[in-house]
């Protein structure tokens, strides 16, 4: 991939970086005009949406709606004919269509000479353009646009304006689906509900109206309409017919816009500030007693989250009220819609009798991490998608803190590095990874922008500069970009400039432009001398891109593949204690090494203290020698750092810089592990290795045992229910992961463990409502051996597809999938596929084939079925980014090079309907390529490793 800093975005800004040095930065998208404006994917530069009156008038029972768009525009710089617009999918009356000039109070009809879609021009154009042209040229001014349009609910797909339903159960065991409207519209589907300016830097004030009739039959009393502002007036209900009218709202950009229909009721709370100002927080769920039950804590926590942002961002939440819907059927986690954030139900409700400490966290971050964006991606936005980072990232980032003010006793931030540093990395370190910011041509890569890099990498190199700058150095520069830029739209380079002049180090731009203009990262190789220099240490350091598997061709950086770097370190001082040295830099800049003198003999240094930032550490032999012993002997104490030692090594040792045993050495002392971030990386270190040699029967086995081995101490020490009330959220993660993965490892029915978790599942699965409350925090570990051992008959198999079909909760529903997903019997396997399709399948039809590949050993049958069944799944999710990205990973297991030739072939004739996949496409192949490398030079040396284990 060539990444010219010139020409990446096309039009560039000049940036002042450092003394003599200019660089060009990414700003505006292309724009070349080759026919018309309608030729780019960009809206014309000289026309802005300033507001929108639209009225919707949906019909409940048919899902047909029709409406009215009002847009007022403001036109400047040259005349124009052309007014652009976005519109897909929906039936445009272009008889009504009318273009009006404002002056003050007078409004003006023009005349218009025609209308047409972009592709009547050219029927290969997917810009989504609706053009009127004018007769004559206007000037600069003020115009009024008015479309009339029809539409419809989208009822199979959960974009734009969809239908969700769900399944409410009465006492006499009748069953009727009940169903709600809903929107979801980023990136680019607002354009399939109705005609608007639809991208992020087309920012505009929103009255809305929407009128819903209803069939007969349906108490309208029950359902309420809900959007991002707060109602005008009150809603009429009569007639079966429901008017709402919303306050106009602040600027906001279209992918933000949303309304939502339900017969949903909700719980509220006031955040009230200490000037005596308030915002009106609602929960909105299903009005059965255990959602609404499960609503509090999500009101419990928000307003702590508010008032931490408000304090971490110096500005107050922008609106007067906050609504938060669970939604039976959502296409992601969630949407950070202003003022109205949608979620799935799984990351919005927390049942606290039967969910998990598991649950209640992802609940608290999803809450969190959407609550962020009200401020970073709504109040300012980012200027183009190519920094989707600026929203994601950020909020990814941010959101630590929100957890860490609603949960203080979690110590989160202790979760940050292995969370998000390190799944970063996995991604990044691949040649198929990509710069944070990247130009986008289509719809479909924009949908793909939606990735690890965007979230995780964002929020990690957004943690390094809060890091290197310090902490009030970083909120007094952030204060500084949000109150230029509020109500309005940025580009990276305005936050790194806005973050200058509030550090007095490096410049932010110079250092930051090296992370974010070009994808990877760097190992840094720390060298000791303690020789030359009687009682000091020269610490010589040399930067070197980090990368798994082979280079593209045309893979280069202007900057080379060079960072600046902020290099940290612990030491351990000869006969002495462990101290932290202070930060360096080591510039992209600078000659091939550099040096730093420490006056004092060390044993052992390790690089980028407690993980701060965004790179590897690599050591001479000694030094790793050493560091194995600071870790077996209790040198090494901080658990960030335990980790990423951990970390570093396998990665290295994975692109053959480190032997592999020495690697794998180092994880001989976890029996004596306690720390649950440090021992969760040894264990998935060790089961990636080991899977690597699956194929030989003798060193798999080894593997098995070595793992239950690792887990024994543990297990004995956690047993299966807590010792003390409110013990810290490390203890239940701990005792599921270590007695999951011990009762796979160990391979014996016999095993008392093993007992039981089965016979918990017996006692489950007759009192399934009495029970899980008792095993709320091991429930994954509980399905997931009761399938693991299963008898021939698959008993416990059919039992739990039985548990499934009557869940209403999404989370345990996703649990009871992911266990039986892990049968051997591919004739039950197969038919679960099958049984998927059905309208009412629970959790989604994408999810029962995923975890057949990604829970269970059976990756052979789940590619089978993704290629005999892939149409399908492409008319459900190919317009989905994450979901079609899940089963376009699906073969990235594979390690030959027919199953490379294979999954090629198969995907090169699947460029017509694989969508917001396409990108993954790339991403899967270069794993299994890398896979392909792994097996040629690390097969023999990690297969001896596990199989000597079985001769000492």
């Amino acid at each position: 991939m060539r990444i010219s800093i010139g020409t990446l975005i096309g039009i560039c800004a000049l940036v002042q970086v450092s003394e003599g040095a200019v660089i060009d930065v990414p700003t505006r998208g292309e724009r070349d005009t080759v026919d018309g404006p309608w030729d780019n994917i960009r809206l014309p530069e000289n026309i802005a949406a300033k507001a929108y009156t639209m009225t919707l008038n949906i019909n409940w029972g048919t899902m047909n709606y029709t409406g009215v768009q009002e847009v007022t525009m403001e036109v400047t710089g040259d005349d124009t004919k052309y007014f652009l617009i976005h519109t897909s999918g929906l039936v445009i009356d272009k008889t009504a269509t009318t273009l009006h000039k404002v002056v003050g109070d007078v409004v003006t009809d023009l005349d218009i000479k025609r209308t047409f879609m972009d592709t009547e021009k050219k029927a290969e154009l997917r810009h989504d353009f609706y053009v009127v042209e004018s007769t004559d040229a206007v000037t600069a001014g003020t115009y009024k646009m008015i479309i009339s349009f029809a539409g419809q609910v989208q009822t199979e797909k959960l974009t734009g304006i969809y239908r969700s339903k769900y399944i409410r159960k009465y006492q006499d065991d009748t069953e009727v689906p009940i169903y709600q409207i809903s929107t979801d519209f980023e990136p680019v589907d607002a354009r399939t509900a109705f005609p608007c300016f639809d991208e992020p830097a087309q920012k505009a004030n929103w009255t809305t109206s929407i009128k819903v009739t209803f069939p007969p039959g349906i108490d309208i009393n029950e359902y309420n309409i809900l959007s991002n502002m707060p109602l005008k007036e009150a809603p009429t209900k009569e007639n079966q017919i429901i008017s709402a009218k919303f306050k106009e709202s602040v600027p906001m950009s279209t992918y933000l816009v949303c309304f939502a229909v339900s017969d949903f009721i909700f719980k509220e709370a006031v955040h009230t500030r200490a000037d005596g100002s308030t915002v009106l927080m609602r929960v909105h769920a299903r009005r059965e007693p255990e959602f609404q039950a499960s609503a509090s804590y999500a009101l419990q926590v928000t307003p702590a989250i508010i008032k931490e942002y408000e304090k971490f961002y110096k500005v107050n939440y922008p609106l007067e009220k906050l609504d938060q819907i669970a939604l039976p059927e959502f296409n992601s986690g969630a949407m950070e819609n202003w003022g109205l954030i949608t979620y799935r139900e799984s990351s919005l409700l927390y049942n606290p009798v039967t969910s998990s400490t598991a649950e209640k966290q992802r609940v608290c971050s999803v809450i969190a991490h959407e609550v962020a964006h009200q401020w970073f991606g709504n109040l300012v936005t980012m200027a183009w998608w190519n920094d989707l980072w600026l929203n994601e990232g950020f909020a990814s980032f941010v959101e630590y803190y929100g957890i860490d003010a609603a949960e203080p006793t979690w110590n989160i931030l202790d979760f940050f590095y292995p969370d998000e540093v390190t799944t970063a990395m996995n991604f990044d370190s691949s040649p198929s990874s990509h710069p944070i910011s990247v130009q986008v041509s289509s719809p479909e890569e924009l949908s793909g922008l939606f990735d690890t890099i965007s979230y995780r990498k964002g929020s990690s190199i957004n943690w390094m500069m809060q890091k290197f700058m310090g902490d009030e150095n970083f909120a007094t520069g952030l204060e500084n970009y949000i109150a230029t830029n509020k109500y309005g739209n940025a580009y990276m380079v305005d936050l790194f400039d806005a973050l200058n002049p509030a550090y007095g180090g490096v410049n932010v731009t110079k250092v930051m432009l090296t992370w974010t203009l070009q994808m990877g990262f760097p190992y840094v190789t720390a060298a000791l001398d303690t020789t030359t220099t009687p009682g000091s240490t020269i610490i010589t350091l040399e930067q070197n891109r980090f990368l798994v598997g082979d280079a593209k061709e045309d893979d280069t950086s202007e900057f080379g593949y060079k960072w600046h770097i902020p290099f940290s370190y612990v030491y351990k001082v000869k006969d002495g204690a462990v101290e932290t040295g202070v930060t360096h830099w080591l510039m992209a800049d600078d000659e091939s090494s550099k040096t730093i003198t420490v006056e004092k003999e060390l044993e052992w240094i390790k690089g980028n203290a407690d993980g701060n930032f965004y790179y590897l550490s690599n050591y001479e032999e000694a030094t790793w020698t050493a560091l194995a012993s600071a870790l077996q002997n209790g040198e090494l104490t901080s658990a960030t750092d335990k980790t990423s030692l951990v970390y570093d090594v396998f990665r290295l040792a994975e692109t053959a810089k480190v032997a592999y045993s020495k690697a794998l050495d180092m994880t001989k002392y976890a029996k004596a592990e306690s720390e649950y971030v440090v021992l969760s990386r040894i264990l998935s270190e060790v089961l990636t290795a080991g899977d690597g040699v699956r194929s030989d029967e003798t060193a798999y086995t080894e593997l098995w045992k070595y793992v239950a081995a690792m887990l024994k101490p543990r297990v004995e020490d956690m047993t299966w229910d807590p010792k003390i009330d409110n013990e810290p959220i490390t203890s239940p993660k701990m005792r599921d992961m270590a007695l999951r993965n011990y009762c796979r490892a160990v391979k014996d029915k016999s095993d008392a463990y093993v007992v039981e978790a089965l016979n918990k599942f017996t006692e489950f699965a007759k009192d399934p409502a009495g029970k899980k409350s008792g095993i709320k925090d091991v429930f994954t570990t509980v399905m997931r051996t009761a399938i693991i051992y299963d008898d021939t008959e698959n008993t416990n198999w059919h039992k739990m597809w039985k548990l499934l079909q009557d869940s209403d909760w999404e989370a345990d529903q996703r649990i009871y999938i992911a266990a039986l997903a892990r049968s051997s019997n591919t004739t039950v396997l197969r038919q679960m596929i099958e049984d998927s399709f059905s309208e009412d399948a629970k959790a989604g039809t994408w999810r029962y084939l995923y975890y057949v590949s990604y829970h269970g050993d059976n990756y052979d049958l789940a590619w089978e079925l993704l290629q005999s069944r892939w149409d399908e799944y492409a008319v459900q999710y190919n317009t989905t980014s994450f979901t079609m990205g899940y089963l376009v990973q699906i073969p990235e297991v594979f390690d030959t090079q027919e199953m490379y030739d294979e999954v090629k072939k198969f995907f090169d004739g699947k460029e017509s309907n694989i969508g917001t996949g396409k990108k993954t496409v790339e991403e899967t192949l270069a794993k299994i390529k890398s896979n392909i490398k792994w097996k040629k030079e690390h097969f023999e040396s990690v297969k001896t490793w596990f199989t000597d284990l079985g001769s000492k």
